[in-house]
């Protein structure tokens, strides 16, 4: 390794805990632009707990913090928390190195949803579309808008490629150097997305479903997965039992300052966002398409203008989504289907 190369690992690693070295990552896409990854040693094997982003500059400095801590890929595992593609979109190219991948097969339930794609999977993508009011009919301009930005990424800087790993259970374990982790279940931000769990050291990788100061989206565009709920209950959970953890987020600060703190601010949030949909609802004059919704309760009743807002919007749908969801489980809501999309009201 040169030494700027050097450098710029030492600039980019950080020992956040003894044997635990963070990797923060950078990108140039839109909605997303930063992940923190974490290595850690081991004797025989060492872990690495998600890749970052598709791009040749992350892979540039996540394999020269491997080199400076003397980890060879063929002797790395990969646990990826989540099928999302700040989280997992080196996986490819590190198996082709030689890494073995583990991640929940919980997570390969769909291949497209509001926030990753899989090229080639239109089908799906239309689907989704249609469920939350995007269609070719009603909303040609939108809908050709999401179509573009699929056939756009001609990098697949925005997609998840095809990858080899070992699935994932609940309780699982994981050791390397001084620690022995246990798979986590983290139900919420996705229905598969899983932590590593430390229980003597009191150490949880929460990935993205506590943030600091950022209110995670509960990552759904499917009907009667009750995402939403579950995201609740894991919060609870997190609350009751774990909040003498040290949580480690994938994004914002590290580690988590005030998990019950945080905890609360999350929850309500949503619930502001749920009694702002179900007033809509109860206001409105027909039943509405979750992009009517969404629309007006983020305040993006205009046509994006550029990339940045279509990613906006794409993630107000999805959270919109899951809200909308929960109204109708909680009997809040009427939601019904027709022609493939789904349209929601007040009981």
């Amino acid at each position: 390794m040169t030494e700027s190369g050097k450098e710029t690992a030492k600039q980019m690693m950080r020992e956040v805990l003894p044997g635990i070295h963070q990797v923060e990552l950078h990108s140039n896409l839109k909605g997303i632009s930063e992940i923190k990854v974490y290595l850690i040693p081991g004797q025989d094997r060492s872990l690495l707990v998600d890749t970052g982003f598709r791009e040749r500059e992350c892979l540039k400095i996540l394999e020269q913090a491997m080199e400076m801590l003397g980890i060879k890929p063929e002797k790395l595992d990969v646990f990826l928390t989540h099928k999302h593609h700040d989280h997992c979109g080196l996986a490819y190219i590190l198996a082709q190195k030689g890494a073995r991948i583990f991640l929940s097969p919980v997570e390969e339930r769909h291949r497209y949803d509001c926030l990753h794609y899989s090229h080639g999977e239109s089908d799906d993508q239309d689907e989704v579309l249609r469920y939350v009011g995007i269609t070719a009919e009603g909303t040609p301009q939108l809908w050709n808008m999401f179509k573009d930005l699929v056939i756009a990424d001609k990098e697949g800087e925005l997609e998840i490629e095809k990858f080899p790993y070992s699935p994932v259970l609940p309780g699982d374990v994981f050791r390397y150097g001084q620690y022995r982790f246990q798979a986590f279940p983290l139900s919420g931000h996705t229905l598969g997305q899983t932590g590593l769990y430390e229980e003597e050291k009191k150490i949880l990788f929460t990935a993205d479903q506590v943030l600091n100061g950022i209110v995670p989206i509960v990552a759904t565009s499917f009907k009667d997965e009750n995402l939403l709920n579950r995201y609740f209950q894991s919060l609870k959970e997190l609350k009751e039992k774990h909040s003498d953890c040290t949580l480690i987020p994938a994004h914002s600060s590290v580690p988590v300052e005030d998990p019950a703190k945080t905890i609360d601010h999350i929850v309500f949030s949503y619930l502001e966002k749920i009694n702002i949909m179900k007033h809509i609802l109860d206001h409105a004059r027909s039943p509405m398409t979750v992009r009517q919704v969404a629309s007006i309760a983020y305040g993006m009743e205009k046509i994006p203008e550029n990339l940045d807002q279509l990613m906006k919007l794409k993630m107000v749908i999805s959270k919109t989504f899951s809200c909308l969801e929960f109204l109708y489980e909680q009997d809040f809501a009427v939601r019904t289907e027709r022609e493939g999309t789904l349209y929601w009201e007040s009981p």
